[in-house]
């Protein structure tokens, strides 16, 4: 996963990571407006639809108000159907998808009330269109009777009298129930009377339209009671409703995306105006390499050297085409021991960075001194070579930074000496004093080292100080210190800010490093060490006591049987 992340890392351009943010946050802002626009279509078709509806629904009324021979029943029809097109619509899928599902019931409501209300319409047209028949019959009845039939002045007034209420009931205008009846009850005395059966069909024929327009006025009336406007205003309220709601949403998403592209813009712009940054910051890197004061040489994973700069040319006499391909070794004077090397190259193997001083020869057998930090370099976590930069320091090392180094460092492990320890102890107490931190003195002797030195000689217990260095070194936090103090003691500062950190842990593991077999010229060397901590500012707040203190916990451990670790108590 790391290599798959660290190649991800390598080709990314956050230019154009941005830019593609920025045009694809831009795509779903216009997808967005299109969203809105569509929606803004579909509630004025809806309302269209709604508005469309109610007419119809007016006109219906209308038809059933103002009954009359000349109904264009076909005209009826063709509203009719118009009507279950604009239902059938609002039945829609789309319908719902765009707004709440509410609205369903609603139009469902509106179906069935409609159906309803059709029922009645249907039988109103039927009525009506068998009353207009029976109507005209009446009326060619009574002009054919006046014509054919002798009938009296005062009988004849009756027919006209009866067809004349007749009409009133038809239209609705207002008539008196009693004088209804007293005409229907004159009719049938008329057939009585004339015992033709045109009379006595004029009077059933009578009858039964006054019967169907009470029935037809019945019919009305329940159709009438159906409530299809109150439906069509709720549906309509509802529409309102949640097309405002959708479209605050929609409008807010829009704002939010324009914002965001803007954002992704702007970030695409400094983006890029850094990446013109950094590729100027790139060039003048170059620059600055190629004409830096300190030498610079890049070797191969075989530490082959591929690159040199200028500067490496003037110190080591060397053109650049004289060391391409050849191993840094040509410069060894060979004043620095092999264990030296050893080291580095160790150091190195295990894709660590190394730092130290090189005493090297140029091209016409001069030594000169040189600083150098070597770091590997990694290439998606695989090793590829090495960068190394040097400091020319020989006039540096012969005059007063030589003398200040060697007053502060012992001159054999080059570790820092006790007047280092001091200067670092009064720091540090300064330091935790003012950011309530805390730090711990580790004060170490090395058990066994006077027999290495009895037995095996001084140059070998020498040595043995060095690896010992090293492994302080190697078990340590690169924030800690260690000091070489004198002979075989060393100290350890350790920083800390809270109980996480177990010193006790610490102490362990660097006698069980020490404890390690140390090889040293074919010569196994086991020694172990003792350690006293003292801490600060529990114990004391100040370097006397510090390591006076460290210094008596050293002593028990070693009264306790030695190889190990002992903390101050009062």
């Amino acid at each position: 996963m790391n290599k798959v992340f660290n190649r991800i890392i390598k080709y990314f351009d956050s230019v154009m990571f941005f830019l593609f943010l920025f045009i694809m946050v831009l795509i779903l802002f216009i997808y967005n407006l299109t969203k809105i626009n569509h929606k803004i279509k579909s509630f004025n078709d809806y309302s269209i639809t709604i508005n469309s509806i109610k007419i119809l629904d007016n006109e219906f009324e209308s038809l059933i108000n103002n009954k009359a021979t000349f109904i264009n029943y076909d005209g009826v029809v063709e509203k009719i159907n118009l009507k279950y097109e604009l239902l059938q619509k609002l039945n829609n899928k789309e319908f719902y998808g765009d707004y709440d599902l509410e609205l369903k019931n609603l139009v469902y409501d509106l179906n069935y009330k409609w159906k309803e209300k059709h029922q009645y319409l249907e039988r109103f047209k039927s009525n009506n269109s068998a009353i207009i028949g029976s109507f005209n019959y009446i009326i060619e009845l009574i002009k054919n009777m006046k014509l054919t039939q002798n009938i009296d002045i005062k009988d004849g007034v009756l027919l006209d009298n009866s067809l004349s209420l007749l009409f009133k009931l038809f239209v609705n205008i207002d008539f008196d129930k009693q004088v209804l009846e007293e005409n229907v009850e004159n009719l049938k005395q008329l057939s009585l009377k004339y015992d033709k059966s045109d009379f006595h069909f004029l009077f059933k024929k009578y009858n039964s339209t006054i019967n169907e327009l009470l029935n037809l006025n019945n019919i009305k009336s329940q159709l009438l009671e159906i409530d299809v406007k109150n439906k069509l205003e709720l549906i309509e309220s509802k529409l309102h409703q949640e097309y405002d709601k959708s479209i605050d949403k929609q409008l807010n998403i829009a704002i939010l995306l324009f914002l965001i592209s803007v954002v992704f813009l702007i970030i695409s712009i400094l983006n890029y105006i850094k990446s013109v940054r950094i590729k100027k910051e790139l060039k003048a890197f170059k620059y600055a390499v190629e004409n830096s004061d300190n030498s610079i040489v890049m070797t191969d994973i075989n530490r082959n050297i591929i690159y040199v700069n200028e500067s490496f040319e003037k110190v080591t006499g060397y053109r650049r085409e004289d060391v391409l391909g050849k191993n840094p070794h040509i410069l060894k004077s060979g004043r620095l021991p092999s264990d030296f090397y050893k080291n580095m190259n160790d150091i190195l193997d295990k894709g660590e960075k190394w730092s130290g001083e090189f005493v090297n020869v140029n091209k016409f057998g001069d030594i000169y001194y040189e600083t150098a930090s070597i770091t590997p370099i990694f290439n998606d976590d695989e090793l590829t070579g090495y960068l190394a930069i040097k400091l020319n320091v020989t006039d540096y090392v012969k005059q007063q930074e030589k003398v200040e180094f060697i007053a502060h460092h012992d001159n054999l492990t080059l570790l820092p000496n006790r007047r280092s320890l001091e200067k670092k102890v009064n720091e540090y107490i300064h330091e935790c004093l003012e950011k309530e931190k805390k730090f711990a003195l580790y004060f170490i002797d090395l058990d066994g080292f006077k027999n290495v030195n009895d037995t095996l000689g001084h140059d070998i217990g020498d040595l043995l100080l060095k690896e010992v260095a090293k492994i302080f070194k190697d078990t340590l936090r690169n924030e800690d210190f260690v000091f070489r103090i004198g002979g075989d003691e060393f100290a350890i500062i350790i920083k800390y800010s809270n109980e996480e950190i177990d010193l006790e842990i610490i102490a362990n593991k660097i006698i069980e490093n020490i404890n390690k077999p140390i090889f040293i010229k074919n010569h196994e060397i086991n020694v172990g060490c003792s350690i006293g901590i003292s801490l600060f500012p529990k114990d004391a707040q100040d370097l006397k006591n510090l390591l006076k203190y460290s210094d008596m916990a050293m002593y028990k451990a070693k009264q306790n049987g030695k190889n190990r670790v002992e903390f101050y108590d009062k």
